[in-house]
């Protein structure tokens, strides 16, 4: 599949894999991606995402938000201070993609191929994304106040 990426995918599934590095992540999870097309924006999806108020910053900020809640809902303390990731963790690099990810890019294929399309673009990547029906980023997305549709029509990919 990765021969079917464009150039700025591809280069948005390596910007996910070292936001999840630099976040000391195990996994490459779906939101990794989601970041990836906005820090930094570098083509006119993650452009046009970031002019709409989706920047890496509010991303993260939701992500945490939505984090801390889910844990508050099983009565996990939030307030405490987290210990550091081990150093194991901060020497390896994450390579390895948890299921959130590859399905969602096994979803970009099948948008690529649904629209007859020869390459797998950011567009694609985003509807996928933002197309999953369960798991964080539904619940992401209602933690940043929008929906699939709104982000898919605001960057052209619906």
């Amino acid at each position: 599949m990765f021969e079917r990426f464009a150039k700025e995918t591809r280069a948005t599934v390596e910007r996910a894999t070292e936001i999840a590095e630099s976040e000391h992540a195990t996994l490459v999870q779906s939101d990794h991606l989601l970041l990836a097309l906005v820090d930094p924006p570098r083509d006119s999806v993650g452009r046009t995402l970031a002019e709409a108020g989706l920047t890496a910053e509010r991303i993260r900020e939701a992500r945490d938000r939505e984090f801390r809640s889910a844990l508050a809902s099983v009565g996990v303390d939030t307030g405490r201070p987290t210990p550091p990731p081990s150093p194991r963790v901060r020497r390896g690099r994450t390579t390895r993609f948890a299921p959130s990810a590859k399905l969602a890019l096994e979803r970009a294929l099948k948008v690529c191929v649904e629209r007859g399309d020869r390459r797998i673009s950011n567009r694609h990547v985003l509807t996928a994304i933002v197309g999953a029906e369960v798991g964080a980023t539904p619940a992401l997305l209602d933690e940043l106040g929008t929906t699939a549709q709104e982000v898919d029509r605001l960057a052209g990919s619906g």
